[in-house]
């Protein structure tokens, strides 16, 4: 835990030494606020200094006659105003270095969060759990900014406990033993319940957020199902379940840290009345010499006990918050699945692409998605992929988009190996178009542009090679109308046409089309194979495809079964062989 903690403080080695400095002066001057009690005291009651009352307190009383003028209590006034004064502005320079260094860390590690999760592989995403992965980005870092908040403010009254021992010191050591000995004994009796408490119910509340962030994701995904199927009972059942753990746990964590502040009183009382049973025993010492004394050590226990109960309230706080800190930590070292990264960037796509003996097996399974796949697919032609479900049809897409890397055998373009060029540069030759558009919450011309920086005019002429503009223009605001989230105002043709146009605005080479008509009616799927009739004129497609209606344009059909090639050919060479295509068809028909 050490070392993570260590690990986030260094990389602001600067502003955290600043920070130590600062807390050091806040702390001495802390303690010389309240010795110069003893001046102000002495003042008002018209007493002696007391030179057996430490060379702290007697460098205090020296110094307020410095001060200009004869007015003894003036003097020490303006004293007590000027170590107050000169201690406030370290309070506030030390909170605002708290504050500032927190909220800088907390902003970086997101940041850099965010661009870890850009650059993952596909397979990171399938291993984590969406909820897991949003408490990552979300809820964790504010916990770091909690902690970073924590362990200075800790730090700072640890200072002035010994800042305030030291100045007891100087009056009596024994006395001061025996309250450091007290101290001790109280401070490691909270660290024990900030270990066995606060750290177990940390832990145990960062699961349970994460549980109920990703229900809460699951079920606005899956909301129009989960209504339509009369669904919704299970995700209330579930999410009251983990809400009562978490009121338990809240419950839990907030009585034991309201234990520190409880301890405050009867111990400040007893110390206090410790306290008078010793200037009661020294006896000779008249009253105006022994209350300012006295008011220098009240005041003294009252900020040391004080500041011990903190160092326990913070304890356990801060016990409470490690375990996202060592989430976070994990998260920016865990190493990511082996994924092939080339140097090449300029990628040339002038014959074909070439699948050679291509096998490849997914992390954690004993049986291949693919063996030993060969097939040629040229540039300029239509290729459609076929098969049963499990086949291996978006195994390959899957490849193609470099999501991954064959377990064996190569992919080459132009006789290059695929792997030896960037994937973002060899995916500036490739539109995609899934079965499930993904869609955001914003307008039509946002969700066609996907993030891409281009004047209306393309936008347009992206929705009109894609049959879209029509539909598009009879909407209420045109363009700039609001689809909903997930586009929910929208048919699902309408969304896949939104889709190839988003697509054709990256001006791609290859677009592929991943069952990109197996949800829609018989109107819809009219107006996307016609989409696709007319870009096969200028493009490279490959037409991923269950119901085979869509892939009649195709001048090569590629049939999988079982993750290896069985058939190849035209449409009619497919039909004449009467082998696994043409049973495919004829059930298509029936």
């Amino acid at each position: 835990m050490t070392r993570s903690l260590w690990f986030f403080l260094k990389r602001h080695s600067v502003l955290y030494t600043a920070l130590a400095v600062v807390l050091v002066c806040a702390a001495i001057l802390e303690a010389l606020s309240v010795g110069a009690l003893f001046p102000l005291m002495t003042a008002i009651l018209g007493g002696e200094s007391v030179s057996g009352g430490g060379r702290v307190l007697v460098i205090l009383q020296q110094a307020s006659q410095f001060v200009p003028g004869q007015d003894r209590f003036l003097a020490t006034v303006i004293l007590l105003v000027i170590v107050i004064t000169f201690k406030s502005i370290s309070v506030v320079m030390r909170d605002f270095l708290i504050a500032s260094g927190s909220a800088k860390v907390v902003h970086g590690i997101k940041q850099e969060i965010f661009s870890r999760f850009i650059r993952a592989p596909y397979q990171y995403f399938l291993d984590h759990r969406q909820g897991d992965l949003s408490y990552r980005l979300t809820t964790a870092p504010q916990s770091l900014g909690l902690t970073l908040l924590l362990i200075p403010s800790l730090a700072a009254q640890a200072l002035i406990v010994v800042a305030i021992c030291l100045l007891l010191a100087t009056i009596s050591w024994r006395l001061t033993l025996g309250i450091l000995g007290f101290g001790t004994v109280l401070f490691a009796l909270l660290r024990q319940l900030a270990k066995r408490m606060s750290h177990v119910v940390g832990k145990r509340r960062t699961a349970a957020l994460a549980r109920e962030l990703g229900l809460v994701i699951e079920f606005l995904a899956g909301v129009k199902e989960i209504l339509a199927g009369q669904a919704a009972h299970r995700w209330m059942r579930l999410y009251q379940q983990e809400g009562e753990e978490l009121r338990q746990l809240h419950i839990r964590d907030g009585v034991w840290q309201s234990v520190p502040g409880a301890l405050i009183e009867w111990v400040f009382f007893a110390l206090l009345m410790g306290l008078a049973v010793r200037f009661q025993a020294i006896g000779g010492v008249k009253l105006a010499d022994a209350i300012p004394m006295m008011t220098v050590y009240a005041y003294a226990l009252y900020r040391l006990i004080r500041a011990v109960s903190m160092l326990g309230s913070y304890k356990l706080r801060l016990s409470g918050q490690l375990a996202d800190v060592e989430l976070l930590y994990r998260t920016l070292h865990e190493p990511f699945p082996p994924m092939r990264e080339g140097t090449a960037t300029n990628v040339e796509f002038n014959k074909s692409i070439l699948f050679a003996k291509v096998s490849f097996l997914y992390p954690g399974r004993s049986e291949h998605a693919l063996q030993e796949v060969s097939l040629v697919i040229p540039k300029g032609s239509v290729t459609a992929l076929v098969g049963q479900s499990g086949a291996g049809k978006t195994t390959l897409v899957n490849l193609l988009l470099r999501l991954y890397d064959p377990t064996e055998g190569l992919i080459r373009v132009d006789g290059r190996d695929l792997g030896e060029y960037r994937r973002e540069s060899w995916l500036k030759l490739v539109g995609y178009v899934s079965q499930e558009v993904f869609m955001l919450n914003g307008s039509v011309a946002e969700n066609i542009r996907f993030g891409l920086k281009c004047p209306q005019e393309r936008i347009e002429a992206a929705a009109c090679a894609a049959y879209a503009h029509e539909f598009i223009s009879d909407l209420p605001q045109g363009y700039d109308t609001v689809v909903g989230d997930r586009g929910m105002t929208l048919s699902g043709g309408q969304r896949q046409r939104i889709a190839i146009a988003r697509a054709l605005l990256r001006n791609p080479e290859i677009l592929v089309f991943d069952e990109a008509t197996s949800a829609l009616d018989s109107v819809s799927e009219a107006l996307i194979q016609k989409a696709i009739s007319k870009l096969a004129e200028a493009y490279t497609l490959i037409l991923v495809a269950h119901r085979l209606s869509t892939v009649r344009i195709a001048n090569h059909i590629v049939v999988l079964d079982q993750g290896r090639v069985v058939e190849e050919g035209s449409h009619q060479d497919l039909l004449a062989l009467k082998g696994q295509y043409s049973l495919m068809m004829a059930s298509s028909l029936d």
